[in-house]
């Protein structure tokens, strides 16, 4: 029994230690059986992959369902670039999202992908995307404002508070049009959606009938519908309003499949604006949430982070000349998102039989790329579990493999908003921490667990104290 506890054990931040080793998930010590396995995935899926997957390149796992865990960066390559035809994407990702995300550009595949790709490409290249600082800058200050209503050292749901911020921020920038209602559906709609997240996969990845009963499912359904629904009705407003401004909604609105001619039909426009309103804001997030709990459990880096902040923009709103200079910024935020990347595991499957470092797979197994576990390997990091953002220096990251840090996946179907995430949590963060400083009120630590998302257990309570006139000149500007 205590070696049965001893598996899900969370380990927690020692407040007194320097450095700082936040919250991680402690692996089953071997392998689980599907029992164990089927209990512990439903708690939290990074519970179910034994200690030797932080170990070694790759660990093939017999039973139901067979599972072959890849870590090494030149395998990871292997996988997602080098022979990508041989692994394509996992079907359970379309049996758990299809009914949300429909034909978009996260569940298409061939052609299907490659035209809806090339269509809204042009509008994440690197200098359109600092167009849009301001409007993120807005998305942190519209935090900023509600904290300062309320009584210095107040505790506030940090988690919450950003999933309104990024909201916000993208409502501004790719998707202009959408309403504080559409914001708070998709807040509520998608913390109640993602409660049925695990027993679905589950179920898909057992390959059980898709009309066995299913907790949560029901309330998945619903939340499916009502997302949707207040998606179509952002697009019918937007019909009779578009203007001249290149958005993704215009980009996509003008669409046309290059080998049959016609345009985006509505239930795909559907598809895929509901797919940027959730993995555009949510991911974003959410690494603003950690990034802000590991800044307040380490003083000397939120000094530095200041001390930099207020050199690069000592007064008024960030803008993108910005973002550039903010170096140690983005070293804290790379850090927490080796840590606590956004997207916490990819799957693929093999589409015929392959040879995977002298292990022969047969056709049809089921590669997994746990990005959690790749960014804490005992061979690929130094310390591995240490919160430590001097890992990203310049000289530092240009040493590692770009399959070693991937906190948004890699390859042909890399999130196509990675450097817009990257760009924008670096101008939130800014303004967040020139603004307020944050402190972890004395309870129980953030607990990793991956929704698809890689989300605190049970959210990110903090105390917010305002800094004073930092927060008077972010409003001023």
């Amino acid at each position: 029994m205590q070696q049965r506890h001893s598996m899900s054990k969370i380990c927690s931040i020692d407040a007194s230690s320097v450095p700082l080793y936040p919250p991680r998930v402690m692996p089953p010590p071997k392998p689980l059986n599907l029992p164990q396995s089927f209990i512990r995935f439903l708690r939290n899926p990074l519970l179910t992959i034994p200690e030797s997957v932080y170990h070694e390149p790759l660990v093939v796992l017999s039973g139901l369902p067979a599972i072959v865990w890849v870590t090494d960066p030149a395998l990871v390559k292997m996988v997602l670039v080098d022979h990508c035809d041989d692994f394509p994407q996992d079907p359970l990702l379309r049996r758990v999202l299809g009914d949300l995300f429909g034909n978009s550009i996260l569940t298409s595949e061939g052609r299907h992908w490659r035209w809806q790709h090339q269509t809204v490409a042009p509008l994440f290249r690197y200098g359109e995307i600092l167009r849009y600082v301001p409007a993120m800058v807005a998305g942190a200050e519209s935090a900023i404002k509600a904290w300062s209503a309320a009584p210095p050292g107040s505790t506030h749901a940090i988690d919450a508070d950003m999933l309104r911020a990024t909201y916000h921020a993208i409502s501004n920038t790719l998707l202009p049009g959408g309403g504080a209602l559409i914001s708070e559906t998709m807040r509520r709609g998608t913390a109640d959606y993602v409660q049925g997240i695990s027993w679905s996969t589950a179920y898909a990845v057992l390959n059980l009938p898709v009309w066995l009963p299913c907790p949560g499912r029901r309330r998945m359904r619903f939340w499916e519908t009502r997302l949707r629904a207040v998606v179509a009705d952002m697009i019918h407003a937007r019909h009779t309003s578009t203007g001249d401004r290149d958005n993704l909604f215009t980009r996509l609105l003008g669409a046309v499949d290059p080998e049959t001619g016609q345009t985006m039909p509505e239930e795909q426009l559907v598809d895929n604006l509901l797919t940027f309103l959730l993995a555009g804001h949510y991911t974003i997030a959410m690494t603003l949430t950690w990034t802000l709990y590991l800044l307040s459990r380490a003083p000397e880096w939120e000094a530095r982070v200041l001390e930099e902040i207020r050199q690069v923009v000592p007064s008024g709103p960030g803008t993108g000349e910005h973002i550039d200079r903010l170096v140690t910024v983005q070293q804290v935020l790379k850090e927490s998102m080796r840590l606590y990347p956004p997207l916490a595991m990819m799957t693929r499957y093999t589409a015929k039989d392959v040879e995977l470092a002298g292990e022969h797979i047969k056709a049809g197994t089921l590669i997994g790329l746990p990005i959690y576990v790749i960014h804490r390997h005992r061979k690929l990091w130094d310390d591995p579990d240490r919160f430590d953002p001097s890992r990203f220096a310049p000289e530092r990251e240009a040493s590692y493999s770009r399959y070693q840090f991937m906190p948004f996946g890699a390859g042909p179907r890399i999130c196509i908003g990675a450097a817009f995430a990257l760009i924008e949590a670096t101008a939130m963060l800014a303004t967040l921490v020139r603004a307020a400083r944050f402190e972890s009120p004395p309870v129980q630590e953030p607990i990793p667990v991956s929704r698809v998302v890689l989300l605190p257990k049970d959210g990110m309570p903090l105390q917010v104290t305002m800094r004073g006139r930092a927060s008077e000149q972010a409003h001023e500007g």
